[in-house]
C-alpha cells in the first residue's frame, strides 16, 4: 500500500519544497523531478533554475573563416636544372603554346588532360587500340595515348575538337561536330571526340569519300555502341555541307 502513495507523496513534497523555497528567498537545491524536466527539455538547471529561472546555453560563435592567399604562378626551371627523367617542351595546341614540364614518359594525352586541365580527348583503352583519344599532329590523326608529349617540343601543330567550334551556338559548331549531332552519330559519347578528328583528316584529304574511304580512314575507331550506320550518315552529311560551305 506505500507503493500506491509514493507518487501523491512526492508531488506533496515537491509542493512543500516550492513553498519553503518561496518563503525564503530561493534555494540552490534542486529537486530530482526538476532535474529530470530540466535534463529533459535541454536546459541547464542552476542555482537560479532551482527558483524558477531557465538559462539557456548558446554555441559559442563560429570563428570567420581564414582565406587561405593564392600564390602566383612559379617559373618553370630552366632544363639544365630538371632531372635526367624531365623535359621542357614547349606544345602548340590548337594554335596557342604551352610551356610545360613533363616526364618523359608522359603521354600527350596525360599532358593535356591532367597539366593544362583540357577535355579535348577521352581516354578509352589506354592502349591505342580504341582511336578514342584520337587528335591530329601535323594533320595526321594519332593516339593521343600512345605518344609521348616530351617528343613533341620540336613544332609540330596539335589539334583536338576543341579546336573545331568557333563557340558553344550550333551555328558555331564546325559541319563535322553539326552533323554527327543532327545525324544522332553517337550514343554514349565515349568514342565521339575521336571519330570526329578522324573525319576531320579525312574530309580535309578526300572531300568526296566513298563509303570505303569512310570505313578505311575511321578502321582505327571502335564505336562500342555499334553506332557504324549513324557514324557514316554523319560522315557523308559533313562531306556534303563541307562542299557546299566551299
Amino acid at each position: 500500500m506505500a507503493d500506491e502513495h509514493a507518487p501523491k507523496d512526492e508531488i506533496k513534497e515537491d509542493q512543500d519544497q516550492v513553498a519553503d523555497e518561496s518563503r525564503e528567498g530561493g534555494s540552490a537545491r534542486v529537486s530530482r523531478r526538476q532535474f529530470l524536466v530540466g535534463a529533459g527539455t535541454g536546459l541547464v538547471v542552476g542555482a537560479a533554475g532551482a527558483a524558477g529561472v531557465l538559462t539557456l546555453v548558446k554555441p559559442a560563435p563560429e570563428p570567420p573563416p581564414v582565406k587561405t592567399p593564392v600564390p602566383p604562378p612559379q617559373p618553370l626551371p630552366a632544363a639544365a636544372d630538371l632531372p635526367p627523367t624531365m623535359r621542357r617542351v614547349s606544345l602548340n595546341i590548337n594554335g596557342k603554346g604551352y610551356e610545360v614540364v613533363t616526364d618523359v614518359r608522359q603521354s600527350l594525352w596525360e599532358v593535356m588532360t591532367y597539366d593544362l586541365g583540357m577535355a579535348g580527348a577521352n581516354l578509352g583503352c589506354d592502349r591505342a587500340q580504341c582511336g578514342a583519344c584520337t587528335v591530329l599532329i601535323d594533320g595526321k590523326p594519332v593516339n593521343s595515348c600512345a605518344v609521348l608529349a616530351a617528343r613533341l617540343g620540336k613544332g609540330q601543330k596539335i589539334m583536338t575538337v576543341e579546336g573545331l567550334a568557333k563557340g558553344t551556338r550550333v551555328e558555331d559548331l564546325h559541319p563535322i561536330q553539326r552533323a554527327f549531332w543532327q545525324e544522332g552519330g553517337l550514343q554514349c559519347g565515349l568514342c565521339t571526340r575521336g571519330l570526329i578528328m578522324s573525319t576531320y583528316a579525312l574530309l580535309t584529304q578526300n572531300p568526296s569519300p566513298t563509303e570505303d574511304d569512310v570505313r578505311e580512314a575511321l578502321s582505327g575507331n571502335i564505336c562500342r555502341c555499334s553506332e557504324y550506320p549513324k557514324i557514316y550518315e554523319s560522315v557523308f552529311r559533313a562531306a556534303d555541307d563541307m562542299r557546299k560551305k566551299g
